[in-house]
């Protein structure tokens, strides 16, 4: 068994050295997706066994098709993905941790002029070791300890808050530990370098080198709520690839949050997060000085889950983030960016939220409000009861009506963005094989010269082994 736990890790460590991660979003509709697929996967992590070691993973396929915001044409992509994972444990102290993907991306002919079919070298998604003082001292009195700690190292998937500000995969240290009611984390840690960078500006989009450190404060005391606080820094290194002698590239964030989640009642739960952020950046065409970044982000959200039959839900989101009348064509990018000699105004950050699947804008420059339900129509049926039904519809303004958004062709002077529904379906058939299906049509609005509807279309099915 001994030879069997140090191959599993020497292997492990092999991998993390030498593999290189080389994925790219497709398009920022397909994040929805890909966060639901990443939750499932996360959630699904082997159940602790006091010492061994287990394997498994998971394939799934996904269709997409989609109206291509700015070339006014119709995409499909079917997508390939097979995941493998193994873990290793000694006495649930010692935790080790990986899981690989390697993927194929079928494109119909001429949809992705840029690189074609597209097979995508082997990854590590994740790949950590932890130590666990918490289950030490469980081992050592039997019983659940006052205070604790643990050390996670390597590379895993984090969020902050309610991930407004942060939710990416990182290298990284963190450290969690718990006494006198409240829970304290903190963590360093570097962006993978092949990740999509939060400044769209075309020498940087596809890379990123970027240093982060964060610490959160969650206050335990409360039955029903938890609130917390934190701080997030950024320090950004990435280069243009090519270089460019006309435009520095740097964008240096803090992030100052503040929010809760919980239950107001047992049925009633929410969630609520405000978040500033201060730093430097370099403006459009700047070779010099950075200018200042004073920006802001607040999300509330409320869900309703009925004590009946069908288990139905219903919630409302509203989402703000701050904008910049001054940046002239992009609130994501330095080129095109914030006016050289003034303050940076937009919000940007590396966090998520769900904003539509076919519009899917950035959390800047941006009013929304959202109205959401679902429920399980045929749970009556044994092999039905896991099938659940919903719908999501979208309202969205700029915050400033003459400043851009994320999606540049949001071009006119005009507060109305428009609005979006989105209609999706998920069904567990099994406990090893699920389906979802998705659809969402954007109505643009009037800060838009093309008001044609854009439709995304995206069905996938995963089976776990």
């Amino acid at each position: 068994m001994w030879q069997n736990f140090i191959h599993v890790v020497t292997v492990a460590c092999l991998l993390i050295c030498v593999v290189s991660s080389a994925s790219a979003q497709q398009d920022s509709g397909s994040r929805v997706y890909e966060e639901q697929l990443r939750v499932k996967f996360d959630e699904q992590a082997p159940a602790k066994r006091e010492t061994g070691i287990d394997g498994g993973g998971w394939f799934n396929f996904a269709f997409f098709n989609f109206d291509d915001n700015g070339l006014s044409r119709n995409r499909t992509l079917r997508q390939y993905e097979l995941r493998l994972w193994g873990t290793a444990t000694i006495q649930n102290v010692h935790n080790f941790y990986v899981r690989g993907l390697v993927g194929y991306d079928d494109w119909n002919g001429g949809d992705n002029q840029t690189f074609g079919d597209d097979f995508r070298n082997p990854q590590i998604e994740r790949a950590w070791y932890e130590y666990d003082f918490q289950q030490v001292l469980r081992n050592q009195g039997g019983q659940e300890p006052p205070a604790w700690f643990k050390v996670r190292l390597g590379r895993d998937y984090v969020t902050i808050g309610t991930a407004l500000s942060l939710s990416m995969p990182l290298d990284m240290v963190q450290i969690q530990a718990s006494a006198y009611d409240f829970e304290y984390m903190a963590l360093i840690g570097k962006t993978r370098y092949s990740t999509d960078n939060i400044d769209d500006s075309s020498l940087v989009e596809n890379h990123q080198e970027r240093c982060l450190w964060a610490m959160q404060l969650t206050y335990t005391g409360l039955t029903d709520h938890r609130p917390f606080v934190y701080t997030l820094s950024n320090k950004d290194n990435t280069e243009p690839d090519p270089a460019d002698p006309l435009q520095e590239y740097s964008y240096d964030s803090h992030y100052y949050g503040i929010g809760s989640t919980g239950s107001i009642t047992p049925q009633l739960r929410y969630l609520a997060e405000l978040v500033g952020e201060y730093g430097k950046t370099y403006s459009d065409g700047v070779t010099g000085d950075q200018d200042n970044i004073r920006a802001m982000a607040f999300d509330v959200l409320l869900e309703y889950y009925f004590p009946t039959a069908k288990r139905p839900k219903i919630g409302i989101e509203y989402l703000y983030g701050s904008g910049d009348d001054d940046r002239r064509a992009s609130a994501t990018a330095t080129v095109g960016g914030n006016l050289a000699g003034t303050t940076d105004r937009a919000f940007n950050s590396f966090g998520y939220r769900d904003t539509g699947l076919s519009f899917a804008p950035e959390i800047s420059n941006l009013h929304m409000w959202s109205l959401n339900g679902s429920f399980f129509p045929l749970e009556e049926i044994k092999w039905l009861k896991n099938f659940e039904l919903g719908s999501r519809v979208f309202f969205y303004h700029k915050a400033k009506d003459s400043g851009p958004i994320s999606d540049t062709a949001a071009t006119r002077s005009s507060q109305n963005l428009g609005w979006e529904w989105d209609l999706y379906c998920n069904w567990a058939i099994t406990s090893d094989l699920s389906w979802t299906l998705r659809y969402g049509a954007f109505q643009p609005g009037g800060a838009f010269e093309d008001r044609d509807c854009r439709q995304f279309l995206l069905t996938g099915i995963t089976l776990s082994f």
